[in-house]
């Protein structure tokens, strides 16, 4: 008796929701959450699967948290475009027949985890959960107060005078991971064996450190930014023949050393195709916000002016480029491309589904090493 009334106050386990992909790796999946964890005195952005039955809104992300206070204060109040993510905060879990890969990514120099969205939203959407810290010490935020002489309060270039501050970060979202797997939101969904690392500019240099040292990475995604893992790893250098920063040429050096993996040039992309800060108009609010102080460090703003426009199609600046603002690709033919071989990427190796093809794409091209 005991027995069976213990059997009729079991609650029924809740419904799984299979993944049902289009065929084409470029194309979105099924719908996608996005939250914000705060972990002690780490913050990571979460994409990941969401439920048929998500409703509200997709959201707006809000650029303007990474403008510092001293930067505001000193040049007044002024804010950033938007643009639609595709992802509905705080999305109820779509919850898996089987736990969901993990990829972490990095971002660059003057950047911020919300960077390449339309990169780590399209990962979530074709099934895995996307993980990306903010790196202190080079993301916008802690670059901006830098452009004045003197600087101004917050100036700190540690991320690229010093210690690349994204291999503690990147350590410390693993072990978040790794907690999250068993308690809380992402309980049961997370599989901690399927990993791979993703990174933009120097968060591609991170990339290649921290997954040369951590043999729990299954594949790497070093993007705009190039060397070859120190460990036999599949790895897919991602670049494009007009970065004036990662250069094609230094990409094909690179690709030389790979033991494993593919090199994918796109034709004419820049330094932030892969990226998608390009929308957030950073040139033309350099002009309006900077452009003509008196207390601007030229330097600084030159560098800071030429990478962030590097890639980003009809935005002129006096910088000089290896390609100019008429050549670049246009980002709605370069993204798509990035999505595809991305995707590709981690089907075949947290997987192993497929392998990566590029002969859809007229401007990508794919090597294989040897």
């Amino acid at each position: 008796m005991l027995f069976l009334l213990a059997c009729a106050t079991e609650e029924p386990a809740p419904d799984t929701e299979p993944l049902t992909l289009p065929d084409d790796p470029a194309e979105d999946g099924v719908p996608v959450g996005v939250t914000t964890v705060i972990d002690g005195e780490q913050t990571y952005e979460v994409w990941y699967p969401a439920s048929d039955s998500t409703t509200g809104a997709t959201e707006e992300p809000d650029f303007d948290q990474f403008l510092p206070a001293e930067f505001l204060d000193h040049v007044g109040d002024v804010s950033f475009p938007t643009f639609d993510s595709g992802a509905v905060r705080d999305a109820p879990l779509r919850l898996p027949e089987e736990p969901y890969p993990v990829v972490l990514f990095s971002h660059g120099f003057g950047g911020m985890r919300l960077q390449s969205i339309d990169f780590t939203r399209h990962l979530a959407s074709r099934g895995y959960v996307v993980v990306a810290p903010d790196h202190p010490g080079r993301t916008m935020g802690d670059v901006l107060p830098c452009l004045f002489s003197p600087p101004l309060d917050g100036c700190d270039l540690s991320g690229m005078t010093g210690e690349d501050p994204a291999e503690e970060d990147l350590a410390d979202a693993l072990a978040w991971v790794d907690a999250a797997s068993t308690d809380g939101f992402f309980a049961g969904a997370l599989d901690t064996d399927r990993l791979g690392l993703a990174g933009h500019s120097a968060g591609a240099g991170s990339t290649i450190t921290v997954g040369s040292e951590e043999s729990r990475f299954d594949a790497l995604l070093p993007m705009a930014g190039f060397a070859a893992p120190s460990r036999d790893v599949p790895t897919m250098m991602m670049g494009g023949t007009c970065d004036s920063f990662a250069t094609d040429a230094n990409a094909q050096a690179a690709f030389e050393d790979l033991q494993d993996g593919w090199l994918v040039r796109i034709q004419g992309a820049g330094h932030l195709a892969f990226s998608d800060l390009c929308a957030l108009d950073l040139a033309g609010n350099a002009g309006t916000w900077l452009a003509g102080r008196d207390d601007l460090n030229d330097t600084m703003y030159e560098l800071l002016l030429q990478l962030a426009t590097d890639g980003c199609p009809d935005v002129a600046t006096p910088s000089p480029k290896l390609c100019d603002a008429e050549t670049f690709l246009p980002l709605e033919t370069s993204a798509p491309i990035v999505r595809s071989l991305s995707t590709q990427l981690f089907d075949a190796t947290l997987r192993g589904e497929g392998s990566p093809d590029a002969s859809a794409y007229a401007d990508a091209e794919l090597r294989s090493a040897e």
